[in-house]
């Protein structure tokens, strides 16, 4: 059986979607990248917005319109909160909740083995890259924001014994991975037989030889001395992901955050001197019910002056079954979209400023793919760095002189390592 597997999302969904298509591959079955050529197209859905939902029927939709039936799974938190609207759209075979997410080869194995109509044989697919991997360690959540449908989708927090992710991971690095990322939903709250994330952490990066390992997200209410001892590993990315959601106080009790701004900004200052060249960034959501246009300038002060390194920002969308869904205060959509504009422009000012300080530096870069001719990688603080494509192969690493910034990328040239004779371009 050839399975296509989609998603929508966060790098938990891409952890999700990768470790279904070992798990396929593993079976016997092959993964493939085109719907033309596959039996069965597998989709790994999300719910934290209303546009994330709408992306996740827009991609179960598409098995409809591959020129032929094509039977489609769905899975995920969207698949899980909103059952029967998925098994509503035309092709939709199969709707799997999250809680049977691990034996879902097995379902589809069951159900449609036999009823897949027969596929064209492709003429050539890719191997998949093996740039970047990303590993599930840890799902739902017990915070209980009172925007978030996580749990209901989720469960409660809950972490994956310590066994079993070292064992992906070694498998994932004897295959050729040049680097892991560490994912969950709240990977802060990892804990597994007397083993917290830093713990986790040591232990991957005394054992294996990985040559970089990135975290998804910290909570900012859990950075301590534990915590900021992790990058004493030179391999641990200097990335740190903080969601903060509101700079503004009230704004935050209304979403229930066990996280006030003087403790967010406390928690990076700390990262800050801990770790040199540390990239922050965050998540940030406007038009919460009841935000006053001096809680959104607060709001936007706050990301202003903290100057992060990229800000994903999101107008607030109500979800079924929150809170926050029936707070009064729900603003009209033209105004939150014209706060999203607003904010989005002090994220790039931000980002922009951090990726102008690499101007003239020489950083090291892991190649992943191109885009019209240049060649595109990141550096360890996830900077989206440019040159030119020839001669440069994907899963490589290389050092580049960045010569300029413009739209919050870094455009250089390939330089040797220092020591080396310079390299012809």
């Amino acid at each position: 059986m050839r399975v296509a597997l989609s998603h929508v999302g966060c790098k938990l969904n891409q952890a999700e979607i990768e470790a279904l298509a070992r798990a396929f591959a593993a079976a016997g079955h092959e993964v493939v990248t085109d719907l033309a050529c596959a039996d069965v197209h597998v989709v790994n859905t999300c719910t934290v917005t209303a546009e994330a939902a709408r992306d996740s029927r827009r991609l179960a939709r598409r098995g409809g319109r591959a020129g032929r039936p094509l039977p489609t799974v769905v899975t995920g938190c969207h698949a899980t909160t909103s059952p029967e609207e998925m098994a509503r759209i035309p092709g939709v075979a199969l709707v799997v909740n999250n809680s049977d997410k691990q034996r879902l080869v097995e379902v589809v194995e069951r159900h449609l083995l036999q009823v897949a109509p027969p596929a064209p044989q492709p003429a050539s697919m890719p191997a998949p890259g093996r740039t970047r991997a990303a590993v599930k360690i840890q799902d739902g959540c017990s915070v209980g924001c009172t925007f978030c449908t996580v749990p209901r989708a989720r469960g409660p927090a809950h972490s994956r014994p310590g066994s079993e992710v070292l064992a992906e991971v070694s498998r994932l690095v004897a295959g050729g991975a040049q680097e892991l990322v560490l994912t969950g939903v709240l990977i802060s709250s990892y804990r597994s037989a007397g083993v917290d994330l830093p713990g986790l952490v040591e232990a991957i990066l005394t054992r294996l030889p990985l040559r970089r390992l990135r975290l998804s997200s910290l909570s900012p209410w859990a950075i301590g001395p534990r915590e900021l001892a992790m990058w004493s590993h030179p391999r641990l990315c200097r990335h740190v992901h903080l969601s903060l959601q509101s700079g503004c106080a009230a704004t935050l009790r209304r979403m229930q955050r066990p996280c006030t701004p003087e403790q967010f900004a406390a928690a990076v200052g700390r990262l800050r001197a801990a770790i040199p060249g540390v990239a922050i960034t965050t998540d940030v959501i406007v038009g919460f019910p009841g935000e006053t246009d001096e809680e959104f300038q607060e709001s936007l002060a706050f990301v202003t002056a903290l100057g992060f390194a990229r800000t994903h920002v999101f107008g607030f969308s109500p979800r079924p079954g929150t809170a926050a869904a029936t707070l009064p205060g729900q603003l009209p959509a033209g105004l939150i979209r014209g706060r999203v504009a607003a904010m989005r422009a002090a994220a790039a000012a931000g980002q922009g400023a951090f990726v102008a300080g690499y101007v003239g530096q020489r950083v090291e870069v892991l190649w992943e793919g191109e885009r019209g001719g240049w060649r595109e990688g990141h550096t360890d603080t996830y900077v989206t760095v440019r040159v030119p494509a020839a001669n440069l192969e994907a899963d490589r690493w290389g050092w580049v002189e960045v010569e300029r910034v413009d739209g919050g990328v870094a455009w250089g040239r390939p330089v040797a390592p220092a020591g080396e004779a310079s390299l012809a371009v």
